[in-house]
């Protein structure tokens, strides 16, 4: 057994060397040219094909790194867009509360911003929507302002984010204020505007129109004159409520009719404040 194991290993040797001596001194490397040549046309087919396949992937990977890059700076553009966006309504709203600033300072009382949502004008009642509740403090019997001290309305039901607003000219709202009275320069020496001492009560009357209730014949009212809060039912005083736009006086009556407009106008915004306690 031991003997025809090394036979065959000797066998081996010797084909092994014969083959080598066959290639390198008498067939100037024919096997190796052989090889070589049958492997040439699939080495060359599989080179390149994995050069193209190389670049196809390269490529691939270049592409969908950009595709992604572009997706993450359109995706941060967007966010910055929304940033800036913000800032500027926050910039908007700063000067909008610094123009109000005088008017809380006066107050002192906590202002509270809002933004009307939805106006609703009826045959029966005259009504606003705001986006702050009970969330933010906000209770019945509120008033609420537009810029320049402008009553707006008083709060009447509250809910957690948003409350409904009486505007002035709902029948429901009554308001105790004094007439602004214009003289004549010759009349007075403090202007042509001086604060009246006629007090009236300003009442509803739908269709962005007021009353003035109990106006006697004796009262010295124009047309044009504002009327403000006079403060005696817990609003805060010196508040623009409405300018008068019709005056009319009769013999047979002891009181005028007269006919007012709300100061607020809707259509030159929807920010509001609403004065806290």
């Amino acid at each position: 057994m031991t003997r025809n194991f090394y036979k065959n290993y000797l066998a081996v040797i010797l084909i092994v060397a014969g083959v080598v001596f066959f290639n390198n001194y008498l067939t100037d490397n024919f096997l190796q040219n052989f090889v070589y040549k049958i492997t040439e046309k699939p080495g060359i087919f599989l080179t390149d094909n994995l050069l193209n396949f190389s670049r196809y992937s390269s490529g691939y990977l270049k592409t969908k790194m950009i595709i992604d890059d572009n997706a993450r700076f359109y995706k941060e553009n967007n966010i910055l867009r929304g940033q800036l966006a913000e800032l500027e309504s926050l910039k908007r709203e700063n000067n909008f509360l610094r123009e109000e600033l005088g008017v809380a300072k006066r107050l002192d009382s906590p202002l509270l911003l809002a933004r009307i949502f939805n106006i609703q004008r009826s045959a029966l009642s005259s009504t606003a929507l705001i986006n702050k509740g009970v969330k933010n403090g906000i209770e019945k019997k509120m008033p609420v302002i537009a810029t320049g001290n402008i009553l707006v309305g008083i709060t009447e039901q509250v809910f957690d984010d948003s409350a409904l607003i009486l505007l002035i000219d709902d029948p429901r709202i009554k308001i105790s204020g004094l007439v602004q009275h214009q003289f004549e320069p010759s009349q007075t020496d403090a202007g042509q505007v001086q604060e009246s001492r006629t007090l009236v009560e300003t009442k509803g009357e739908l269709q962005n129109n007021l009353v003035l209730n109990l106006v006697a014949n004796s009262d010295e009212i124009r047309e044009g004159e504002t009327i403000v809060t006079s403060g005696l039912d817990g609003l805060p005083e010196a508040l623009l409520v409405a300018k008068i736009i019709k005056v009319e006086s009769s013999s047979s009556t002891l009181f005028k009719n007269v006919s007012a407009k709300p100061i607020f106008d809707p259509s030159l915004g929807s920010s509001l404040f609403v004065i806290l306690k």
